[in-house]
């Protein structure tokens, strides 16, 4: 999900949402449903990688952020 993030920000993207999230994971040839991407979403908001705006519905990467696999591990999954 991490990845994906990044590449939209990498096309241009500033923020996303779930959506374009899945679109991305489905043209690189990963498929998730919308709502295993927005639970992993909230992962990643536990982690500090992005943030929620709220009032904008959309989601926005930390500057500065990278992700690590040891703290990832440490995380409940979404079912």
């Amino acid at each position: 999900m991490f990845d994906a993030a990044m590449a939209l920000r990498e096309d241009g993207a500033t923020t996303f949402r779930p959506g374009d999230v899945t679109a991305r994971l489905r043209a690189d040839g990963s498929p998730f449903g919308a709502w295993e991407v927005r639970g992993e979403l909230s992962n990643l908001e536990r982690l500090g990688l992005i943030v929620l705006d709220e009032d904008a519905a959309t989601w926005k990467l930390v500057d500065g952020a990278s992700f690590s696999i040891e703290e990832a591990s440490t995380l409940p999954r979404c079912a």
